[in-house]
């Protein structure tokens, strides 16, 4: 077998063929960790613009110069800039070849090189991610994480609407797809904070105050690579005010299957069935924008038994589950 070479990759200075080539894999190893689907020549061209300039990029070639075998992304984790962030993916055909662990080594001596205390990584619950993952000294389990499916059938979009017309005094539903409107993009920010108030969610996220200048960077985040960015919001009819909220995105083109995000309600409005309102209002909404979009994913915390209970009444049901996990830099 030809010699295995590991290079920093450099999307701004690739040539065209192996910038498609890096983010196809990469891309398909988003998919199967997350059940989602990534746009492969979207993320090529943030790659291209350097929308994600905080990530080192790794490639790994049989021989040197040869075809691309296996990619990797190491940056700072917003939560702590302390901490790496670790994706990894090789093909199928190349695994158990020494890809994978010839990627991993070199993202740990850069991780070194970076000032990086620890790394932390998703994987696939069971053979091969977690069993490669576990041969590394020190590794432990932050966070068990299922990734769950909405088929948008007609029986879930029949459950959806029961849900989405039932009566909640006192609030309406609010939709908008891109930017927030003015006269709720402040109170939108507010609701969007306490999403880490989801347990374990402190692993992946960085505290902020979300004010309107955050939100309007947020949208414009999520909506990079011309992905339709879709929000549904309670409001509380007394304040104007958002109270609820939940994200979703669909690829520019539509596509099979749509991510649900965040999904967030105010403490002193919990309760009182916000949160499956909003999410059944969310799909039928998406439903009608995009109906050749068959499924709808999302990943949630084992931990969060309130939000996996809400999703089970909106027809979620678990695809795998995939750990987070966080190994010393040594």
């Amino acid at each position: 077998m030809a010699a295995l070479i590991v290079d920093r990759f450099i999307p701004a200075r690739a040539t065209a063929d192996d910038l498609t080539a890096w983010s196809a894999i990469f891309g398909a190893g988003q998919s199967e960790l997350s059940g989602s689907s990534v746009d492969a020549k979207a993320l090529a061209e943030q790659l291209r613009a350097g929308d994600d300039a905080g990530s080192r990029c790794l490639v790994a070639r049989r021989p040197a110069g040869g075809p691309i075998v296996g990619v990797a992304a190491l940056r700072p984790q917003p939560s702590d800039a302390r901490i790496g962030y670790l994706r990894l993916f090789v093909p199928p055909a190349e695994r158990r070849t020494g890809v994978g662990s010839a990627l991993l080594e070199t993202a740990f001596r850069d991780a070194a090189a970076a000032g990086f205390e620890r790394l932390q990584a998703t994987v696939l619950a069971g053979p091969p991610g977690e069993s490669f993952a576990r041969a590394r000294p020190g590794l432990h389990v932050l966070l068990r994480l299922e990734v769950e499916e909405q088929r948008l059938d007609a029986a879930v979009l029949r459950r959806c609407r029961d849900l989405s017309t039932r009566k909640h005094p006192g609030y309406r539903l609010a939709h908008w797809r891109g930017t927030a409107p003015e006269p709720l993009v402040a109170s939108f920010g507010r609701v969007m904070g306490h999403v880490l108030d989801a347990p374990g969610a402190m692993f992946q996220m960085a505290a902020r105050e979300w004010d309107t200048a955050k939100v309007r960077a947020w949208e414009q985040t999520m909506t990079a690579g011309s992905q339709h960015l879709l929000v549904c919001v309670a409001v509380d009819l007394a304040s104007g005010a958002a109270v609820a909220a939940t994200v979703a995105t669909v690829p520019q083109d539509g596509g099979p299957i749509a991510d649900q995000h965040d999904t967030a309600v105010l403490p002193h409005h919990r309760g009182r069935g916000l949160a499956g309102w909003i999410k059944a209002a969310q799909t039928l909404s998406l439903h009608e924008s995009f109906p050749e979009t068959s499924a709808v994913t999302v990943t949630v915390n084992q931990q969060n038994r309130p939000m996996i209970a809400v999703n089970r009444s909106l027809g979620y049901r678990t695809l795998r589950e995939r750990l987070l996990v966080e190994m010393p830099v040594v």
